[in-house]
């Protein structure tokens, strides 16, 4: 019902175009061929398959529109197909219905400001091969956003006009791999899938049953964070990876993006030999900074400032945390019936203090250092000495879990405060069951 709505919406646009044109109310074969390759376009977003983790999977181009929307890529180094530097002021009003993806962006290119609009593909040639080009609702397009580099036999990306289009392509301006910003954890990827409505079908359920199904999907989610790290450790180095994933983590769900910003632009290396004044990192991040929702403890200058003094105070941290992490005793699952039990095996209040003491100059406390260690140091180490953790990452401490994690768990059943604590696992289960809840409702 939505799609006939919108195209009779767009034959009263045409036909009253021509009414005013003076023309014949008439709709011709062009008239008729625009609006439906349009109507098609917004129904059935292009999709390209990628060889991934673990074999092919697949990306929507609506993955690079939220790139772009978000401006999650490195955008300092980013150039036009002649070489020109373009800086991107304001990514545009996103637009999902027919025309361009992005209406009123801002843009400079080559010292030279532009607004107009933004169109995003796979490859230069889905220009050609969506008739972009013959299309007048794609006159004002500034520039065409592609992921991968230009081919020296790819057609120029042309206006009806015959006006040659900027081209700039995303692949070597990424943080992470296609596969990570398609995934629940991404940066760019956002649910709006409450926690309750994605584990209804469980009410009712026996908790042992519960809490089966959330140990599979938290073994789910540990496989693709390890894999995940791997590939950054592969990309950046070992002290690459870490330094990355410490100031991401760092800047909270909110600020996430500025702070891979910062850790792109200013290497470990620089942090520990040349520290940076803390202004100059914020200026980094520019307009992308946010406080909205967060508490002040958390304001991002308080956020960067930790992590400088946190370098300083120890300026060899990552060795510092393999140092930490060939200590760990891998305890068999089934010698652990509970995750009390697990905890008092391996002593985890004594793994977290000397952590903290060791790595992070105790410069980093409460349920932010069990994200740390959750989200970041057991996936990294876990990838880097290729020793299976996954018991002590379910079983540690929750970090900063979302809103309604802890009460969809005690509906659940799955808590009880002698034997089964709240742990990560039993959030990573959630979060993975609410991610397979979305995909069934998109």
């Amino acid at each position: 019902m939505y799609w006939r709505s919108w195209i009779i919406r767009q034959w009263g646009k045409l036909a009253c175009q021509k009414s005013s044109a003076g023309q014949k109310f008439a709709l011709g074969v062009e008239d008729c061929r625009i609006v439906w390759l349009s109507a098609v376009m917004i129904a059935t977003p292009s999709v390209e398959e990628f060889q991934g983790l673990y074999g092919p999977f697949q990306v929507s181009e609506l993955v690079l529109q939220r790139i772009w929307l978000k401006a999650a890529f490195d955008t300092s180094r980013m150039k036009d197909d002649e070489g020109r530097a373009v800086e991107l002021i304001h990514s545009g009003d996103w637009n999902r219905l027919a025309g361009p993806d992005f209406r009123n962006a801002t843009i400079s290119i080559g010292g030279e400001r532009i607004s107009g609009d933004v169109e995003i593909h796979f490859s230069a040639r889905d220009w050609r091969g969506h008739g972009h080009g013959e299309n007048p609702n794609f006159d004002n397009v500034v520039l065409h956003v592609v992921l991968y580099p230009l081919k020296p036999d790819d057609p120029p990306t042309k206006a009806q006009s015959g006006e040659k289009i900027p081209t700039v392509s995303l692949l070597d301006l990424l943080w992470y791999d296609l596969e990570e910003y398609a995934s629940e954890d991404s940066i760019v990827e956002s649910t709006g899938v409450s926690l309750e409505s994605a584990v209804e079908f469980l009410y009712g359920r026996s908790a042992e049953y519960c809490r089966r199904l959330l140990s599979e999907k938290a073994r789910e989610r540990w496989t693709i964070k390890c894999g995940f790290a791997r590939k950054r450790i592969e990309r950046l180095g070992w002290e690459g990876a870490c330094h990355t994933k410490a100031l991401e983590i760092l800047g909270y769900s909110e600020n996430r993006i500025p702070m891979l910003r910062v850790a792109a632009a200013v290497s470990f290396e620089e942090f520990r030999l040349d520290p940076p004044r803390l202004e100059s990192l914020y200026e980094i991040g520019g307009d992308m900074w946010t406080t909205l929702g967060s508490r002040p403890a958390n304001y991002p200058r308080l956020r960067l400032e930790q992590y400088l003094n946190w370098v300083r105070e120890n300026p060899d941290w990552p060795n510092d945390l393999e140092k930490w992490a060939s200590k760990l005793s891998v305890c068999d699952p089934s010698a652990s019936p509970s995750t009390s039990a697990f905890r008092r095996e391996v002593d985890m209040p004594r793994l977290k203090r000397e952590l903290g003491a060791s790595v992070c100059s105790t410069r980093v406390g409460g349920s932010r250092i069990d994200t740390l260690i959750c989200d970041g140091f057991l996936p990294l180490v876990s990838a880097q000495a290729e020793v299976p953790l996954f018991n002590l990452w379910f079983h540690w401490n929750v970090g900063d879990a979302p809103e309604g994690a802890i009460s969809s768990l005690r509906k659940l059943s799955v808590l009880e405060s002698r034997r089964f604590p709240r742990a990560n696992g039993w959030v990573q289960g959630l979060l993975k069951l609410r991610a397979a809840h979305e995909d069934r409702s998109s």
